[in-house]
């Protein structure tokens, strides 16, 4: 890994998992492009390394609506005595609620670890990357084209939230947008644009946070992992700040635009993960 290498990977992992464009699938294709060819424990690690960068960036954007949350379930705790007569449960915590059911799903995504696996250490990465990235785009397309926009984020309900979920437990390969599965799954639930997107955003605080320690440690243990901590460290810190201003930019498209011109990035992409794949062949 070189410094310019480190932070490009920082600078690509900082947009594209942010918007509904797939990350993983770009970290393979810049990976390809500058030549890399990095070991599976350093592509692990510093993998890691970005997705706790991600992780942070979601938390500092949204922290506010963390903060409420937090407040609203540690207010028993803190002596405040519930009201007997409110029988309305709280925006905050029927949020919270929300944000639970939706990652338990991901429970289902330790069935798919296996194939997962098999797939990032294949000869033939490139090629799944580009067919994912280019099911991504078709389903940003059509989900966006046909959307109706009538819930915001405090009418979301239950079922809402376990669709949103199911449809973030594929999304574990390489090239299969987690952002646009979701944004996707809540434009079919008729959700707004803007409280799809800050739905998922608040959905991928635990999910990047917790794949990111896994990822290093998991890569760190085995002892192969060779990137200076120099460059993790600044890795992390490119992501985040890279993350914030990309975060800005998705809260004010969605108030605006619906996605469906993010499809056609996917699809561009998905074609130079083809050709890549082809020239390397």
């Amino acid at each position: 890994m070189t410094w310019i290498g480190a932070i490009v990977l920082a600078v690509v992992a900082g947009v594209t998992e942010i918007l509904p464009v797939s990350g993983s699938g770009h970290l393979y294709i810049f990976e390809k492009l500058m030549g890399l060819e990095l070991s599976q424990a350093d592509f692990m690690a510093y993998r890691g390394i970005l997705h706790l960068g991600i992780g942070a960036a979601l938390l500092l954007f949204y922290h506010k609506r963390m903060g409420q949350m937090l407040r609203e379930l540690l207010q028993p705790v803190a002596g405040g005595r519930p009201n007997s007569r409110r029988r309305t449960v709280s925006f905050p915590r029927r949020l919270f609620l929300l944000l639970l059911l939706s990652t338990l799903p991901m429970f289902l995504s330790l069935f798919l670890n296996g194939l997962r696996v098999r797939i990032e250490n294949s000869d033939s990465v490139l090629l799944f990357v580009s067919g994912f990235l280019l099911l991504s785009g078709i389903v940003l397309y059509l989900t966006g084209r046909s959307a109706r926009e009538r819930k915001n984020l405090q009418q979301l309900t239950l079922p809402d939230a376990l669709v949103m979920g199911l449809f973030q437990v594929p999304t574990v390969f390489p090239g299969l947008s987690r952002s646009g599965m979701l944004l996707s799954a809540g434009l079919l639930r008729e959700a707004s644009c803007g409280s799809a997107v800050e739905f998922a955003g608040l959905m991928g605080i635990p999910v990047f946070l917790v794949s990111g320690l896994v990822q290093w440690f998991g890569a760190r243990k085995t002892g192969a992992a060779t990137i200076p901590t120099g460059m993790c460290v600044a890795g992390l810190i490119i992501t985040v700040l890279v993350g914030l201003m990309t975060l800005r930019f998705l809260r004010d498209r969605a108030a605006v635009r619906k996605p469906t011109g993010f499809a056609y990035w996917c699809w561009g992409a998905g074609l130079l993960a083809l050709v890549l794949f082809l020239v390397a062949a």
